[in-house]
């Protein structure tokens, strides 16, 4: 048989499959605005800095010494200095990938450890025990971002309690709010869950005099902030909402704005299949080769108190993307990235 009288069976047996082949997620519809920014070209060509030794350094720290800190995709713990070059110190490996790091000092960090948990670090000993990985019958999945208090309460998400990283494509497809923002106090070891079903929640800041913490939810392209002191104690709000895309790592800047990396656009096709549950089904039916991957586009936003857009830079064909955590330090911006090479510096765009 010819492929030409072929293709018709061929096309028959997949369209089949696709209909009755069950679908590894459950999908619901979803309808989130969409604030309409004007593209522009300000935020330009990034320095990457140590290329050769810093793969897949999601989130990056400061220990106010000189020093720049980032989790290395294999596992590794790494110390840099930031005048450049690739002299480096291993701190030590963790068994899981690190993902949110913050840095107090010289001698102490907390980490998120992929499939580990919340780790201290004693970066003196170059050891770190996981002093949390589960709340109550939840074991964290994915426990993604922090941040740490003055008080020294560390806040931290789980993008999502029912899919780990090897499948988070999946979570973002099925559209339902899987994550929370926890809080962990450790004058006392104990846990609170602040807030729960959250669309893969990721970057959090937490306010200077603990009186709210903003949790950045991916999945919904927008930041809520929840309230621990004042009038409206225990109580959830929206930040911003309608981002032009994904929000994943978010900072208080040296001047006080909120810094928002967006990993990824906002798509028209995203936007056609959010409120259609089965167009996703039906797309994660193929080979997950064939699911929606990351575009190529930077974007950063720095925000006010009161969620207003003070900053908007992009640029639309980078050399260095995926950038997932930000950190303003003095007239430059530092980037952490998801899946690149290096750690990325530029000066402030004007």
């Amino acid at each position: 048989m010819s492929i030409k009288k072929a293709a018709p069976s061929i096309f028959g047996l997949l369209a089949l499959y696709l209909i009755l082949a069950p679908s590894p997620i459950d999908p619901v519809a979803l309808n989130f605005p969409k604030l309409e920014l004007a593209d522009n070209e300000k935020l330009g060509k990034i320095e990457v800095l140590f290329p050769v030794v810093c793969q897949g350094c999601e989130d990056i720290s400061f220990d106010g010494l000189g020093h720049l800190y980032a989790g290395h995709r294999d596992g590794t713990l790494k110390k840099f200095p930031l005048n450049g070059g690739s002299r480096l110190t291993e701190v030590l490996k963790f068994k899981g990938r690190p993902l949110g790091l913050e840095v107090m000092g010289d001698s102490m960090a907390w980490v998120a450890v992929e499939h580990e948990g919340l780790a201290k670090v004693d970066l003196r000993q170059g050891t770190y025990e996981i002093v949390v990985n589960s709340f109550n019958d939840t074991t964290f999945m994915l426990i993604d971002y922090l941040d740490v208090a003055g008080s020294g309460n560390v806040y931290f998400t789980d993008a999502s309690d029912a899919y780990g990283d090897d499948d988070l494509q999946y979570d973002i497809l099925q559209g339902r709010p899987n994550g929370a923002l926890y809080r962990y106090l450790p004058a006392t070891g104990e846990t609170e869950r602040l807030v729960d079903h959250l669309h893969f929640a990721n970057g959090v800041v937490v306010d200077a005099n603990e009186a709210y913490v903003l949790v950045a939810e991916t999945g919904a392209f927008r930041i809520k902030k929840h309230w621990m002191a004042g009038p409206k104690a225990g109580s959830t709000e929206i930040f911003i909402e309608g981002l032009p895309g994904w929000p994943d790592g978010i900072s208080r800047g040296s001047d006080g704005l909120v810094y928002v990396t967006l990993i990824s656009p906002r798509t028209s096709m995203h936007d056609f299949i959010l409120p259609r549950p089965w167009t996703r089904r039906l797309v994660t039916k193929l080979p997950k080769s064939f699911l929606p991957k990351p575009v190529k586009e930077n974007r950063i936003l720095a925000l006010d108190e009161t969620g207003t857009i003070v900053h908007d830079w992009m640029n639309k064909t980078p050399d260095f993307s995926s950038i997932s955590s930000i950190e303003r330090v003095g007239d430059y911006l530092y980037f952490g990235t998801l899946d690149e090479a290096g750690i990325g510096r530029i000066q402030v765009p004007e």
